[in-house]
């Protein structure tokens, strides 16, 4: 071994500590942000199983004992709510993800035109905040009769989620090399055809994410809902949670915390089977863009 040699492993011996010492905070720093993160979660989870007492005499205790009951007293006051907002979310995303992939198919591998200004117009819609537009849809939602219904959830999310699925298509779809469609029309492949059985399989991962972001959305909507829908029956789970009344008017907060626990577990299932999609989406979509 030469000098040089010596030198070399000389100086990476004396770097390997600090190595280990970088990666060590790293790592603390990543178990703080998750702990903080967590955090949230765990007090909703202990509150859950608390009564009003519990949580108001002895706040960072844990439940003794714990009161299982909140989650059944929550489960039978929400659950219709749940399964409208499933419903509702299901609905409007199936829309805006049929709307969208032909769309997204016509703004990617057709010419016609003024596409490329119709598109940036669709775009710049993107620009405007949804608040500005909430009592002139509030308007013409009542004028069509719509209100109080659940046409007004499921008509309007999937409104406001096409154009946003639209360029998620056109970008993923964009990327699909025109060679296959041309080979496919050679052997005689109708456009429907190519469509179904060519473009929505390779679309497959950026749906499942249009699909997966859209049905969180509608899920967690709230200020629409409480303004459109006045029927109990058909209101959504974000409005649904707030309404947990004991007599005065007084709050049950562990029955609350166990409906805020229940309300979650649609979309951690959702996330749960879907996220090889959703990642797989958002890298395409990533690469393309």
């Amino acid at each position: 071994m030469n000098t040089g040699d010596v030198t070399k492993a000389t100086v990476k011996d004396k770097g390997f500590p600090w190595q280990v010492v970088r990666q060590a905070i790293i790592i603390i720093i990543l178990c703080l942000l998750a702990f903080i993160t967590l955090v949230p979660i765990l007090f909703m989870i202990v509150s859950s199983l608390k009564s009003n007492s519990q949580i108001l005499g002895s706040f960072w205790s844990l439940p003794s004992p714990p009161q299982w009951g909140n989650y059944n007293e929550a489960f039978s006051s929400i659950w219709r709510y749940i399964m409208n907002t499933i419903a509702y979310a299901v609905a409007g995303s199936l829309i805006v993800i049929v709307l969208s992939s032909i769309s997204g198919y016509i703004f990617a591998k057709k010419t016609f035109p003024g596409k490329e200004m119709l598109f940036l117009m669709m775009l710049a819609m993107m620009m405007i905040p949804g608040v500005l537009t909430l009592i002139p849809s509030f308007v013409l939602y009542e004028n069509l009769g719509l209100t109080n219904t659940p046409w007004v959830i499921i008509i309007a999310s999937a409104a406001g989620g096409q154009i946003f699925g639209t360029f998620l298509c056109r970008s993923s779809m964009s990327g699909i090399p025109n060679e296959l469609f041309e080979a496919a029309r050679m052997d005689g492949a109708t456009e429907r055809t190519v469509f179904i059985r060519m473009v929505l399989p390779l679309s497959l991962p950026i749906l499942a994410t249009l699909f997966i972001m859209h049905s969180v959305g509608v899920y967690n909507d709230y200020i629409w809902p409480l303004l459109t829908i006045r029927d109990s029956n058909i209101q959504v789970i974000a409005v649904g949670l707030t309404l947990f009344k004991k007599q005065f008017g007084v709050t049950d907060m562990g029955v609350q915390f166990a409906a805020y626990a229940i309300s979650s577990i649609p979309l951690v299932l959702i996330f749960s089977f879907g996220m090889k999609y959703y990642i797989q989406g958002m890298t395409q979509g990533a690469l393309k863009m």
